[in-house]
C-alpha cells in the first residue's frame, strides 16, 4: 500500500520524512496541511493530533517522526534507516538532534528575524500550542545559536575520519534528523549568517550536500479527502506488541503529547509497550483506525 504523508513544505521535521522515502527510493502520496490550526481533516483521521507530519498507511496513523520512520523501515526493509554498526543508535542520536537541538535551531533560524516577518496568526498558533513567545524567542538566540554552532561543530569532527555520513558509509535516521535542522536554519534568509557559518565547515558542508543529494523519492499529490477514503476503505494492521502494567489491553486512554498543547487522542489501548503506542479509534469520515505514537514524549492517561 502506497504511503500517504500528510506535510506541508517548509516542516524541518517533513523534510525529514521526505528524505527517508528518498533513501529509500520510495513512491508516495503527499497531502499537503494547513500550517496553523484549524486541521479538520488531518484530526478526522488522527482523534485530535495535529502536529506536523503524520504517515497513513491505509488505516493507520503515525504520528511523530520516531514512529514515522519505523513505520517507513516496516514497510521496505532495505536500504535501513538503522544501518550498522550505530542500528538502533540512530533514534538516540536523532531524539537529541529532534529535542534540545531543534529548538536551539529554531531560534537560530527565528530569534533574529525582524517584528513582523512572521504572520500573525503563525505566531498566536505557535503562541497557543506550545508557549512561543518571539520577544523571550529573540532574547536567548545568542545562547540557542552557540548550541545550534557547537552540534555543528561535533558533526563536522565526527566526519574527520572520512566517512561519508554519521554512522559510517551508509545514511541512516540520525543523518536526516542533524540536516533537517540545518536545512530549517538554511531556509530562512534572516539567518544568513549563521548558515554561513555551519556551511563553512568543510566536513559538514560535504556531507550536506551528500544528504540533500537522496532527494525526496517518488511523490504524487492527493487531496485529503482522497487521504480519508483511503482509511475508509482500509483496516487497522494486526497489532503485535504487548500492553505493559498498570495498563490494559482495549482500557480506554488518552494519549498527549509533552509539551503540546493539542488535543489528546482518545481511544482504546491496543499497545502499550518500549516500542510504541498504539490506540483504536473510530472517525465519522474514516472510520476505524489505528493511531500510533512512540513512547518517547508521550503521556498515556486513563480515561
Amino acid at each position: 500500500m502506497t504511503p500517504v504523508l500528510h506535510e506541508y513544505p517548509t516542516s524541518p521535521f517533513s523534510e525529514l520524512a521526505r528524505l527517508a522515502f528518498g533513501l529509500k527510493a520510495m513512491a508516495w502520496q503527499s497531502v499537503t496541511i494547513p500550517v496553523t490550526l484549524p486541521k479538520p481533516d488531518l484530526v478526522e483521521l488522527t482523534g485530535g493530533y495535529a502536529r506536523t507530519p503524520v504517515l497513513q498507511v491505509g488505516a493507520d496513523l503515525f504520528c511523530d517522526t520516531a514512529a514515522i520512520l519505523t513505520a517507513i523501515d516496516r514497510l521496505q526493509p532495505a536500504p535501513s534507516l538503522y544501518p550498522p554498526p550505530l542500528g538502533a543508535l540512530h533514534k538516540v542520536m536523532a531524539n537529541w538532534a529532534g529535542g534540545p537541538q531543534f529548538m536551539a535551531h529554531v531560534g537560530a533560524a527565528l530569534g533574529a528575524m525582524p517584528e513582523g516577518a512572521l504572520p500573525p496568526a503563525f505566531i498566536a498558533d505557535r503562541k497557543g500550542r506550545f508557549g512561543l513567545d518571539m520577544a523571550a524567542l529573540a532574547r536567548a538566540t545568542p545562547h540557542l545559536t552557540t548550541q545550534a554552532l557547537t552540534a555543528a561543530h561535533w558533526l563536522d569532527q565526527s566526519l574527520a575520519d572520512g566517512r561519508a555520513f554519521v554512522g559510517g558509509d551508509a545514511p541512516g535516521h540520525a543523518d536526516l534528523a542533524f540536516y533537517s535542522n540545518i536545512w530549517f536554519v538554511r531556509g530562512n534568509p534572516f539567518a544568513k549568517t549563521t548558515t554561513e557559518a555551519i556551511l563553512s565547515l568543510p566536513r559538514l558542508a560535504a556531507w550536506y550536500d551528500r544528504v540533500a543529494a537522496l532527494g525526496h523519492g517518488k511523490v504524487a499529490a492527493i487531496s485529503a479527502d482522497d487521504a480519508i477514503a483511503i482509511a475508509a476503505a482500509a483496516s487497522p494492521a494486526p497489532v503485535t506488541g504487548r500492553i505493559d502494567a498498570p495498563f490494559s489491553a482495549g482500557q480506554m486512554v488518552s494519549v498527549k503529547t509533552d509539551g503540546s498543547g493539542d488535543a489528546p487522542v482518545t481511544g482504546r489501548l491496543a499497545q502499550c509497550d518500549a516500542t510504541g503506542i498504539v490506540v483504536l479509534r473510530e472517525g465519522e469520515r474514516c472510520g476505524p483506525v489505528a493511531v500510533h505514537f512512540p513512547q518517547l514524549g508521550q503521556m498515556v492517561m486513563a480515561v
